[in-house]
C-alpha cells in the first residue's frame, strides 16, 4: 500500500503509523536491512514521498525532541572536537581519495582520539 490512496478516518478515531514497518518498506526503501546512507542523498530524496521517512514524525504534532536531538548531538561533536586532536590511524599516503561534489576518502579512515594536553603539538 502505498501514499496514493485516500482514506476517510471517521472524527475520534486514533491513527497509529507503525514507524518501523514504513522505514523498512521495499516499497520506498530498496534492500531495506541493507545499511545504506546513500538512500538520503538529495537526488533519492527528491523521488520519495515526504512522510516516507519521519524518524521525528512529522507535521504540526511532530516531535519537539527534534531539535534538542540535534542540538545534542552538535553539542557533543563540538566536544569532542575541542577537546581531543583526530589522528590518523592507516598511513596517509595510503589513502585514496574520490573526487565528487566533495573530495572523500576512498575507503572509511580509521582515527583515534587523542586528548589535547596529551598530543603533540606540531
Amino acid at each position: 500500500m502505498l501514499f496514493s490512496e485516500s482514506y476517510l478516518v471517521p472524527a475520534g478515531a486514533d491513527v497509529v503509523i507503525d514507524i518501523i514497518h514504513l522505514h523498512k518498506n521495499p516499497d520506498f526503501w530498496p534492500n531495506p536491512e541493507v545499511f545504506d546512507p546513500d538512500r538520503f542523498l538529495p537526488e533519492h530524496v527528491q523521488e520519495r514521498h515526504p512522510f516516507a521517512y519521519i524518524p521525528f514524525s512529522a507535521g504540526s504534532r511532530n516531535c519537539i525532541g527534534q531539535r534538542f536531538a540535534m542540538m545534542e548531538l552538535k553539542t557533543v561533536i563540538g566536544t569532542l572536537v575541542h577537546n581531543f586532536y583526530l589522528e590518523p590511524i592507516d598511513h596517509l599516503k595510503d589513502v585514496r581519495f574520490l573526487m565528487d561534489i566533495i573530495i572523500h576518502p576512498k575507503q572509511p579512515m580509521r582515527v583515534k582520539f587523542v586528548p589535547i594536553e596529551d598530543a603533540q603539538v606540531l
